[in-house]
């Protein structure tokens, strides 16, 4: 049996399940993480190294939907058809994914008597988190006066939108209704950075072609809209006809890739390890990590936090304008050269967000010493014999060796950070939040000179003047490199064993 066989059937050795699903965040505290003790080799976790933090629901029903458009303009679902109702913009219609629907724009600005019908490509839904309603967060068709204008005259407009990753966010104030637009050139690239930016859910065109009385039959399919004040929604009347090909990424321990597009998370130490450099200074602060640094003894040591989800879903949307107006050819004269009038052909063939399946080549595995616990009463014993790891690379044989723990502790022996979000849910885009760090010397020893430092999405941003401290603290805001800020609370003096303290602050999501 080869090492990487070792490696799936050890979660079964464990009781654990390689597709179980981790804890709820019903509560709005994700589960917490072990603090990693920099001077201090970690024993290989029971659980899966790599937790999802917050857990998804199976994929939302229906996609949340609503129009923005210049005031005046009514849209009408099931245009051309017996089922066709006409709505004032502002309400909130449910979608379902996998279809392609036609509605129709009528009382355009300065122009009464014309009519436009976008396609709406619904791809995806939310993936609610427990506690979350999934139609209180709806997706925005976002059409201005000048839009609308540029569409009746010819030009067709694209608009792919998705639901944002947070770590790719941009650090830019947004509403609801009114989402972040950013141009591209084709409908191939909007695709592609939708795509590499988070995950899309619907793709608008809108053009001045009429489409005939059979194409709009063929997209009013019952049971598919639900309109705004109806409380449920028919079974559709036909299958849907996007059917969804694409083949999920699924790690044999892991389980299949989680969603993580719908919430936001902080604490934590998250990518490049915390750590004490040579120089004394902290390292590896990353975006939404928290870190408490202390000095015991001779030695400055870091410490994080668990880590807490703010489920606040923010779509986006990659634009294309494709404006025949716009397009200018030049010949030079040639005596021999025939000139023929330029012609346009329009594909019907819709776009597909296209991604490459690459074959594996190696693996890269993460190998981490063991530590032997000896119980002895109420104390534990760190054992004192060399640990040591050995394996093969590339046909030589590497030893890695640990450092051997000098201390006789009470267990745990380390600081304790924990934090909160409030309120835990039913958070908006422009609602503020309160975070909560309670910090507490667990050791046998005396700590001092706390800093404790947080690093924040480029989804939040500090609250002025909200930092509070039980503590003398010094409080210091500074910006960081994804367009928000670090709050940092230096907490001067010594902290016993066993006591410890509270810093509170806020933060507007954008």
């Amino acid at each position: 049996m080869n090492f990487a066989s070792l490696l799936l059937l050890a979660p079964l050795a464990t009781g654990t399940h390689p597709g179980k699903a981790g804890p709820s965040c019903a509560t709005g505290n994700c589960p917490p993480v072990s603090a990693p003790r920099m001077h201090m080799l970690q024993p290989w976790p029971a659980q899966p190294p790599i937790a999802q933090p917050c857990p998804p629901l199976a994929p939302a029903p229906l996609l949340a939907v609503k129009f923005t458009l210049p005031e005046g303009v009514r849209v009408a679902t099931m245009p051309g058809t017996d089922a066709m109702k006409v709505h004032a913009a502002g309400g909130t219609f449910g979608f379902r994914p996998g279809y392609v629907y036609r509605v129709q724009l009528t009382g355009l600005p300065n122009r009464p008597n014309e009519s436009l019908y976008p396609e709406i490509e619904v791809r995806g839904s939310l993936a609610p988190r427990p506690g979350m309603n999934y139609m209180d967060y709806a997706a925005a068709i976002a059409f201005g006066a000048d839009d609308l204008a540029k569409a009746a005259d010819g030009s067709l407009l694209t608009k792919v939108v998705y639901l944002e990753d947070p770590e790719k966010a941009v650090p830019a104030k947004t509403t609801a209704d009114r989402p972040l637009e950013q141009i591209a050139d084709t409908d191939e690239d909007a695709i592609g950075a939708a795509a590499d930016n988070g995950r899309i859910v619907m793709i608008v065109r809108i053009g001045n072609r009429v489409p005939t009385t059979e194409e709009l039959r063929r997209a009013a399919i019952p049971g598919t809209i639900l309109l705004p004040g109806e409380g449920k929604l028919a079974s559709p009347a036909v299958p849907p006809p996007l059917a969804w090909t694409g083949i999920p990424l699924y790690d044999p321990i892991l389980g299949p890739k989680p969603q993580t597009e719908e919430c936001l998370t902080d604490g934590g130490d998250t990518k490049t390890p915390l750590g004490i450099r040579d120089d004394g200074e902290l390292g590896g602060l990353d975006a939404t990590d928290v870190a408490l640094e202390y000095t015991q003894g001779a030695k400055r040591k870091v410490t994080t936090s668990n880590k807490v989800c703010v489920c606040v879903p923010r779509f986006a949307v990659q634009k294309v304008e494709l404006n025949p107006k716009g397009l200018y050819f030049a010949y030079r004269l040639q005596g021999w050269q025939q000139r023929e009038a330029s012609s346009a052909a329009r594909t019907t063939t819709l776009p597909q967000a296209v991604s490459d399946r690459l074959k594996p080549v190696g693996l890269e595995l993460p190998i981490r010493a063991m530590e032997q616990v000896g119980r002895q009463g109420a104390e534990v014993i760190l054992s004192a014999s060399s640990v040591k790891a050995t394996f093969n690379f590339n046909g030589t044989q590497v030893v890695k060796s640990a450092v051997e723990p000098d201390e006789l502790v009470n267990f745990p022996n380390e600081m304790i950070v924990t934090k909160e979000v409030d309120p835990k849910s039913g958070v908006k885009i422009g609602d503020e939040v309160t975070f909560t760090l309670k910090y507490k010397n667990d050791t046998a020893l005396p700590v001092s000179d706390l800093v404790l430092s947080d690093n924040l999405s480029p989804r939040l941003e500090y609250v002025a003047g909200s930092g509070l401290s039980d503590r003398p603290t010094n409080l210091t805001i500074s910006p960081n490199t994804n367009g928000s800020s670090i709050v940092k609370f230096e907490i001067p003096g010594t902290l016993q064993p066993g006591q410890g303290g509270v810093v509170k602050f806020k933060a507007k999501v954008r």
